[in-house]
């Protein structure tokens, strides 16, 4: 009678299936991570963040129902902050704790509103602050919207683990549920007009304001509403 199958007359019932076993072992609580239901606390603090910080004063922009529903945030905070030389930076933080969905590369809602990518690179940015908010990396993008140039700074959080790249983010959000489940995800994102096209001079803008506001999210992203902060 002829063998099925061409593994030297061995049965694959005999061969060892403890690496399977394992395999399984590794694999089954990042499936039941994933199958989790998204469960929205919406208990972030992340409108505490002052509207006067340093030189700059903010003014919260509306966000529709539509693009909310659409996110599905536990928080989300859309600001746009002028200093007094009449300089413009929006802050854009969202952040979720079960949903990954709700993070997304920035360069798609760029790309959908008909912008161009002129340069795109990581660059290392240092918050002045302790860890994680001290030297990160971060993804910028200069690009132009209509006849307007623009310096967009963003990183993503998982817990404490930071991440310019958003796939790295995926897979660090998914460590984070499986080790620790209750700390937040977020993605931070800072965007300046640049007079003239001056790449250097928008991003020096953009380092001064994070240096200021990075106490803030520390504070903000990392304690609940109602809990006592410290400092």
């Amino acid at each position: 009678m002829q063998k099925i199958c061409g593994c030297g007359g061995k049965s694959i019932f005999r061969q060892p299936y403890w690496q399977v076993v394992i395999f399984l072992l590794v694999l089954l609580p990042i499936v039941m991570v994933l199958s989790f239901p998204p469960r929205v606390h919406r208990d972030f603090n992340l409108a505490g963040i002052p509207l006067q910080i340093g030189d700059w004063t903010g003014q919260d922009i509306e966000v529709s129902e539509r693009n909310y529903n659409m996110l599905n945030p536990d928080d989300l905070l859309m600001r746009q902050y002028v200093n007094s030389k009449g300089e413009s930076i929006l802050l854009y933080i969202v952040v979720s704790v079960e949903n990954r969905e709700t993070f997304h590369p920035p360069e798609l809602c760029y790309d959908g509103a008909g912008s161009q990518l002129f340069e795109e690179r990581t660059e290392e940015i240092d918050l002045g602050g302790e860890k994680p908010f001290s030297k990160i990396n971060s993804h910028v993008m200069h690009i132009k919207i209509r006849e307007r140039d623009e310096l967009v700074l963003n990183w993503y959080m998982a817990g404490k683990r930071v991440a310019a790249n958003f796939y790295l983010h995926q897979l660090n959000f998914v460590l984070k549920q499986i080790t620790n489940h209750n700390d937040p995800g977020a993605m931070i994102r800072v965007s300046t007009p640049l007079a003239k096209g001056d790449v250097a001079a928008g991003l020096e803008r953009e380092k001064k304001f994070l240096k200021e506001l990075s106490p803030f999210l520390s504070q903000h992203l990392f304690e609940r509403k109602g809990e006592k902060t410290t400092g």
